[in-house]
């Protein structure tokens, strides 16, 4: 981000003031990059100490949590960035570069797509109990546990929806927020995975089981 700041200042100061498409463009490009830079100095500084305390833990690398806010409405900027720069000799991110930052929220999605599996499998061995014969009511019980509504629930317990980096619109229905929410859980789970393993994820999803 720094050496994305750098350049478009470089940019800023050497086009003329009659070119205010291009000047109204950098405007918007500076907002932007601040905003993320804000959101990511918060989700380091506020956010990840939180989430270590209540789960017991510490994260290996910060920079997952921080990639896993990102929502696939931070695309287009790094798409306008790449279009700017990205063909120059000099492209500040060099050859992968922006191909890593565009897809930042396919990271964050992947990252939950971990989640999403590795909690349906924590939730039933958490639950499961040796006496108990009944498949269906652990069927039932999961299913409950895993809705967009509990995942919600723990979302706000956790205050990740606050933290997320994206552009979207301000008015967001009632299932696209809770939605929203479940992935921002599932992504935590998928990084506790990534980082510490099933076991780990299996003690942790208490927290989603409790939230009933």
């Amino acid at each position: 981000m720094n050496l994305l700041f750098d350049r478009v200042r470089t940019t800023q100061r050497v086009t003329p003031e009659n070119n205010t498409k291009l000047l109204t463009k950098i405007d918007r490009w500076f907002q932007d990059m601040e905003y993320i830079q804000n959101c990511l100095e918060k989700i380091r500084e506020e956010l990840v100490p939180d989430l270590e305390r209540t789960l017991g833990l510490n994260f290996m690398n910060d920079e997952l949590v921080q990639v896993a806010m990102f929502q696939p409405s931070t695309k287009n900027i790094f798409m306008e960035l790449e279009t700017q720069y990205g063909g120059d000799e000099d492209n500040p991110l060099g050859e992968e570069g922006f191909a890593m930052m565009t897809n930042l929220s396919e990271m964050a999605k992947v990252i939950a797509l971990v989640g999403d599996a590795v909690i349906s499998s924590a939730v039933i061995q958490y639950l499961w109990k040796p006496h108990l014969s009944n498949a269906g009511q652990i069927t039932q019980r999961r299913a409950e546990i895993v809705s967009n509504e509990s995942m919600a629930k723990l979302c706000d317990n956790w205050n990740l929806y606050k933290y997320r980096i994206h552009f979207d619109p301000d008015t967001p229905s009632k299932s696209e927020i809770e939605h929203d929410k479940g992935t921002l859980v599932e992504a935590i789970y998928g990084i506790i995975y990534i980082e510490y393993e099933y076991k780990r994820v299996v003690g942790l999803v208490k927290h989603l089981v409790n939230i009933q």
